[in-house]
C-alpha cells in the first residue's frame, strides 16, 4: 500500500491547479464546423464561417508566400482552428501530434505590441504558420526519428528546430508577418519604443539575455522585440535567404542547442559578432532618433506621479478632483484598480483585477466603471463591467456580455462600451442600472474599435477606430453613432482619446513621430474644416493613455521607460503646444488597399473528431526487472525486464483522448493500460480506463510441502483493474476548485513461482484470488497566487480532502484479518502562504502545510502510509520528463519510509526570501539563470499503527519525528524550453539522526 500516499499527493496537486491555464483551450462543447482547402482543415464554431472562409483564404496565401521566401512546406494537411472564447488576443502553433494552429478570434485593438497590423487575421495566421514551417523542418536523425516513431511530442531530436532560442522563434515568425502579411512588428513604432528605452538606460541585452525568460521589461515581449529586429537587421545585411539558411541549421545539427554554430553557417560570423553589430546599429539608430526630437522641441519632463513599473495606466481624476485612479501591475503583487492623491501620494490599491487592461472610467456619483476578465464557465473567459466603489467593494454590472473599454456617460446612466465577438466588435451602449444593451454601431469585418469617451456634454463620443486597410485613427462620433470629424486618417497608431474638460477637443497618443506622444485637436462645433493638430509632449521614450483633470490644470499620461509604464503629469497649458514634429517615413503613404486572397475551394462537412485522434506516434518503454531478495543475499528476477510501447491522441478540440500502453517481459508476462476520456460535455469530464500490472514482493517466502521439504518460492502479484472516473471543474482566474471521483473493479491474483521465476505446482495459496470494488472520491481547491517575480506562490490557501474505500467482494472473507483486504481511507492537506513587503526584488513569503491520513479496516496494514523524505515533482523539459516525487508526508532531515503506519500526519513551516535577481544566461550554453532565493525551513511528522500486541508486529505510537534546515533554489531555463525551479537542500534531523543533502525540482510545497 506504500504507493497510496504518492498517488494522493499526486491527486492534490491536480486538484490545485485545476483551471489555471486551462481556459485558454478551446470549449470541446462548441457546435464546431469544419472546411477543407488544399492544405488546410479550418475548425470553427458555427457563428465563424465567413471568418473562416477569410481564414482559410488567408492561410493557402501565406502558405504559398512562406513557401517561396522561407522553406519548403510541411507535409500533409495543416489545422486551422479559430476559437472566439476568449476575449484576449492570441494565438499558438504546435507540430505534435499534428501541426496545428489555434487563432483566439479577437481583434488586437489596445494599441500594444500587435496592434499595427493591416488585418490583424492574417498577420496571426502568417506568424503561426511560420512556426509550422520552422518546426517541420528537419535533418537526417529527425526524419528518422518520425519515420519510425511518429510525431512524438518531444523537441530534439523529433523536432530540432524547437532546440533554439525563444528569440529565434519568435523572431523569425515575426519577421516574416511583417513582411509577408503588411505592418507588422517590425513595422511598427513600440518594438523600437522598447530598444530605445533600454538605449537610454543601461544599453540592449546580449544575446545570452535575449536568450532567457525574465519578467525583466519588456517581458514576455523581449524575444519577439530582440529576436524581429536582430533577424531583420541581418536580412538587410545577409539577405533574406540567410534567415531560412539559420533556421535550417538549426534543424540540421546533430548536436543539438548550438545557436551559435548555426549562425556562422548562415551568416559566415559568430552570433555574439552579429548580435554586437545589430546593438550598435540600434544604438546609433535610436541616438539619432533622440537627438532629432530634442532639437526639433524642448523635452518634457514630466512630474512622476507613480514609478511602479511594468504596467500603469489610464490615470484619471475624479470628477471633484480629490482622487487620482489608475489601472498598475507592478509584476511584484496582483494587478489592482490603484488609487491616490493627485500627486501620487498615498497610493493603493482598491481592488484587484485579473487584467490591467481597457479603460477607466469615473461615475458622477462616486466611484469607478471598470472592466475584467474572469471565466464564464470551464472553458470560456470573457470580459464584464464593474462598478467599485472607493471602500473598495465592488458591484458586477454585466455578465457574460464580452463588454470592453467602457466610459460612463456624463449623466451615469449609460455606458458606451466595445462588444467583443465573431473576430470584430461593434460599439454599444449599456444601461447601467438593468445592463441592457444597445447597438451604437454595428460590427463589421473591416472596422474595429477601441476606447470610446463621452464629451463633457454627452453629445459626442471619441473613440479609436480601425478600419482596412490598416488605419487605426481617432474619429468623433455623435451620440447616436454617425461620423462626426475623422481626427486622423493616417497609419499610425492613434489610441486612448479623452476629452478636454470644456469639450473643445481632445488629446490622444500617436506614435506618427515614431516615438509615441500626446497630441491634441481642438473640434470647434460646426467647424467645416479639418480639425488643427498640435503635439503636446515630446517624450523620448513614449507617451500613452493621456488625460486631463477637471480643474483643467494637470494633464496626465503613461510614460515608458527601461521598467515599463509609469504614471506622469504635466501642467496643461495649451499655449506650450507646438507644431507636430514630421511624420516618420514609414507612416509617410497613406493606407493602399492590399489584394485580397481570391476565394478558395473548400469542402465544408461537420465535425470530425477521428481525423486528428488516431494515434500518430510511439514511444518504445523499457521497464527494468523486478527482483526479489533469497535467504542468501542474492537477486532473482521474479519478472524480467520488459519492453514495450505507450501512445496517446487527443482531438483537435478536446472531445477525445485516450493513452495506450503496454509491455512484456523476458518470461512473457504482459501489463498495460488503456484509457479514454470524453470531454464532450463541457464540464464534467468523464473517462474509462483499464489496466493489468504486476508487483512482486521483494523478498522470497519459505515454504513446507506435505512431505516435510523446505522450499523458497517467489510471490508475485497480478492486478487487473476497471474503472469509471469524472471531474467537475470551477474556474476562476484566481482560484480554482475541483471535485473528482472514480469507481471500479480491482481483481488481484497471487502467484507463487520458483526461484527461477517459473510457474510451480507443489503449493498453493490459501486465496489466490481477490476482487474488489473500490471508489474514491476528492475535492481540492485553491486561490494561492504567483505574480511574474514571485519567488513562490503567495497569499492564499490550497486544500483538498480525499477519501478511499476498498470492499472485498468474498462475503466469507470479510474481517479475517490477512485474508480480507477492505479498508476505508481518508486524506487531507492544506497549505496557507502569506506575502511580506520586505526589501528584495519579490515578496517574502511565509508558506504553513499540514497533512494527515487516516486508514482503517482489515486491508489497512502498518504499510499504508509512510513518512519521510523531501518532497519534489517531476518536470517535462523538451518534452522529456525529469523525475521527481511529490510526498503527501514529508519529513527533510530524514530519509523517505522513516516511519509507516495506519495514521499518518505531517507539518511544515518555511519562511522564503529572495536572494538575487540574475536575468543572464551561461555564454553559449542554452541555459538561463533568471532568479535565486532561499529558504528557511522545520518539519514534523509522524505515522503509526495498528498495534496487534504481537512481537514484530506492533507498531505503536512514538515521539514524532523532526528536522530542520535551508534550501536554495534557482530558477533556471534549461535548454530554451519550460523554467524549472531547482532546490538544493540541508536538512539535520532533531532526534540526533545526522543530515542529509539532496536536490529536488519544484517547490516544498
Amino acid at each position: 500500500m506504500r504507493g497510496v500516499a504518492l498517488l494522493a499527493a499526486a491527486t492534490f496537486a491536480l486538484f490545485a491547479g485545476a483551471g489555471r491555464a486551462a481556459g485558454q483551450t478551446p470549449p470541446p462543447d462548441e457546435d464546431w464546423r469544419q472546411l477543407r482547402t488544399a492544405h488546410f482543415d479550418v475548425t470553427y464554431p458555427a457563428p465563424l464561417e465567413a471568418l473562416a472562409d477569410k481564414a482559410a483564404a488567408l492561410a493557402e496565401r501565406a502558405h504559398r508566400l512562406l513557401s517561396e521566401r522561407f522553406a519548403a512546406p510541411p507535409g500533409g494537411r495543416i489545422q486551422l482552428l479559430l476559437a472566439d472564447h476568449a476575449d484576449i488576443s492570441n494565438g499558438y502553433a504546435s507540430p505534435a501530434p499534428h501541426n496545428r494552429i489555434v487563432v483566439f478570434a479577437r481583434p488586437p485593438m489596445d494599441g500594444g505590441s500587435i496592434s499595427y497590423f493591416d488585418d490583424w487575421l492574417e498577420l496571426v495566421i502568417t506568424h503561426e504558420l511560420v512556426h509550422t514551417f520552422q518546426f517541420e523542418m528537419a535533418g537526417p536523425l529527425a526524419k528518422t526519428m518520425r519515420a519510425v516513431f511518429g510525431r512524438a511530442p518531444f523537441g530534439w531530436p523529433f523536432f530540432p528546430a524547437a532546440a533554439a532560442p525563444t528569440w529565434l522563434v519568435e523572431g523569425l515568425a515575426t519577421y516574416y508577418e511583417s513582411e509577408l502579411a503588411g505592418a507588422g512588428r517590425v513595422n511598427g513604432a513600440w518594438q523600437e519604443m522598447a530598444l530605445r528605452a533600454a538605449v537610454l538606460a543601461d544599453g540592449l541585452s546580449p544575446v545570452d539575455q535575449a536568450s532567457g525568460d525574465s519578467p525583466a521589461w519588456p517581458a514576455g515581449n523581449r524575444p519577439y522585440v530582440y529576436g524581429a529586429r536582430y533577424l531583420d537587421h541581418m536580412a538587410e545585411r545577409r539577405g533574406e535567404e540567410a534567415l531560412a539558411e539559420l533556421a535550417s541549421a538549426v534543424a540540421n545539427q546533430w548536436i543539438p542547442f548550438r545557436t551559435g554554430a548555426a549562425a556562422r553557417d548562415a551568416f559566415g560570423a559568430s552570433l555574439p559578432e552579429t548580435w554586437d553589430e545589430w546593438r550598435g546599429a540600434v544604438t546609433e539608430t535610436q541616438r539619432e532618433l533622440v537627438r532629432r526630437a530634442s532639437e526639433s522641441a524642448p523635452v518634457t519632463q514630466g512630474q512622476v506621479v507613480h514609478d511602479g513599473g511594468r504596467h500603469a495606466r489610464q490615470a484619471v481624476v475624479s470628477p471633484d478632483g480629490g482622487v487620482l485612479a489608475f489601472l498598475a501591475d507592478d509584476g511584484v503583487s496582483d494587478p489592482h484598480l490603484t488609487v491616490a492623491a493627485p500627486d501620487g501620494s498615498g497610493a493603493r490599491g482598491l481592488r484587484r483585477l485579473n487584467a490591467v487592461t481597457g479603460s477607466l472610467s469615473w461615475h458622477p456619483d462616486g466611484g469607478l466603471v471598470v472592466q475584467d476578465l474572469e471565466y464564464a464557465g470551464a472553458h470560456r473567459i470573457y470580459s464584464d463591467l464593474h462598478r467599485v466603489r472607493l471602500d473598495g467593494s465592488a458591484q458586477r454590472l454585466t455578465r457574460g456580455l464580452r463588454l470592453t473599454y467602457a466610459d460612463v456617460s456624463p449623466d451615469g446612466r449609460l455606458a458606451v462600451a466595445v462588444q467583443e465577438g465573431a473576430g470584430t466588435n461593434r460599439l454599444v451602449t449599456v444601461d447601467l442600472a438593468g445592463g441592457r444593451v444597445t447597438e451604437l454601431v454595428a460590427p463589421s469585418a473591416g472596422r474595429h474599435w477601441a476606447y470610446p469617451r463621452w464629451s463633457p456634454d454627452g453629445r459626442r463620443i471619441a473613440a479609436s477606430r480601425w478600419t482596412a486597410p490598416g488605419a487605426m485613427d481617432v474619429v468623433v462620433l455623435e451620440a447616436g453613432g454617425a461620423l462626426a470629424v475623422e481626427v486622423t486618417n493616417d497609419k499610425a497608431l492613434d489610441t486612448t482619446p479623452f476629452w478636454l474638460p470644456d469639450g473643445s477637443g481632445i488629446v490622444w497618443s500617436s506614435d506618427r513621430t515614431g516615438i509615441p506622444n500626446v497630441f491634441a485637436a481642438l473640434l470647434p462645433e460646426g467647424a467645416a474644416s479639418a480639425p488643427v493638430v498640435r503635439q503636446v509632449t515630446n517624450v523620448l521614450g513614449g507617451a500613452a493613455h493621456p488625460s486631463v483633470s477637471p480643474s483643467g490644470r494637470w494633464l496626465y499620461y503613461s510614460s515608458h521607460g527601461a521598467e515599463g509604464w509609469s504614471v506622469h503629469r504635466i501642467p496643461f497649458s495649451p499655449e506650450r503646444w507646438f507644431e507636430p514634429q514630421p511624420l516618420s517615413s514609414r507612416f509617410a503613404d497613406a493606407p493602399a488597399p492590399s489584394a485580397a486572397p481570391p476565394p478558395v475551394v473548400a469542402e465544408r462537412r461537420p465535425y470530425s473528431a477521428l481525423r486528428t485522434l488516431r494515434p500518430r506516434y510511439w514511444l518504445p518503454q523499457l521497464r527494468p526487472a523486478q527482483t526479489a531478495t533469497d535467504r542468501s543475499g542474492g537477486r532473482r528476477d521474479v519478472v524480467r525486464p520488459s519492453l514495450g510501447f505507450w501512445t496517446a491522441g487527443r482531438d483537435l478540440v478536446g472531445r477525445h483522448a485516450f493513452t495506450a500502453s503496454g509491455e512484456v517481459s523476458l518470461n512473457r508476462r504482459f501489463a498495460g493500460t488503456l484509457a479514454y476520456d470524453y470531454g464532450g460535455f463541457g464540464n464534467p469530464v468523464v473517462g474509462l480506463s483499464a489496466s493489468q500490472t504486476y508487483d512482486a514482493r521483494s523478498r522470497t517466502l519459505a515454504a513446507e510441502a506435505d512431505d516435510g521439504a523446505a522450499a523458497e518460492l517467489l510471490l508475485l502479484s497480478r492486478e487487473r483493474r476497471a474503472m469509471l472516473a469524472t471531474s467537475l471543474v470551477r474556474r476562476r482566474l484566481g482560484s480554482s476548485m475541483a471535485l473528482a471521483a472514480r469507481a471500479g473493479l480491482i481483481r488481484e491474483d497471487f502467484l507463487l513461482l520458483d526461484l527461477d521465476g517459473g510457474e510451480q505446482d507443489r503449493f498453493a495459496l490459501v486465496r489466490p484470488q481477490r476482487t474488489y470494488w473500490e471508489a474514491r472520491v476528492g475535492l481540492g481547491a485553491a486561490n494561492a497566487r504567483r505574480h511574474p517575480f514571485s519567488i513562490s506562490v503567495e497569499d492564499g490557501l490550497s486544500a483538498a480532502v480525499a477519501g478511499r474505500m476498498r470492499r472485498d467482494r468474498s462475503p466469507t472473507m470479510r474481517g479475517v484479518a490477512g485474508r480480507d483486504g477492505s479498508f476505508n481511507e481518508a486524506i487531507a492537506r492544506i497549505g496557507a502562504y502569506k506575502s511580506l513587503g520586505l526589501p528584495g526584488f519579490s515578496r517574502h513569503v511565509v508558506g504553513l502545510r499540514a497533512a494527515a491520513g487516516y486508514a482503517a479496516g482489515p486491508g489497512a496494514d502498518q504499510h499504508h502510509f509512510e513518512i519521510g523524505g523531501a518532497s519534489g515533482e517531476s518536470r517535462t523539459v523538451t518534452g522529456y520528463r525529469l523525475p521527481g516525487s511529490r510526498l503527501l508526508f514529508p519529513a527533510r532531515g530524514h530519509a523517505q519510509g522513516a516511519r509507516f503506519g495506519r495514521f499518518a500526519w505531517a507539518a511544515s513551516a518555511e519562511y522564503r526570501f529572495p536572494l538575487l535577481f540574475v536575468d543572464r544566461g551561461a555564454g553559449p550554453f542554452p541555459l538561463f539563470f533568471d532568479r535565486v532565493h532561499g529558504s528557511v525551513f522545520f518539519d514534523a511528522a509522524n505515522a503509526w499503527g495498528p498495534s496487534l500486541g504481537q512481537p514484530g508486529f506492533d507498531n505503536p505510537r512514538r515521539t514524532p519525528l523532526a528536522g530542520a534546515g535551508a534550501e536554495v533554489s534557482v530558477s533556471i531555463l534549461p535548454f530554451y524550453a519550460a523554467k524549472t525551479t531547482v532546490r538544493a537542500g540541508w536538512a539535520a534531523s532533531l532526534q540526533g539522526g545526522g543530515s542529509r543533502f539532496y536536490v529536488r525540482i519544484g517547490d516544498a510545497f
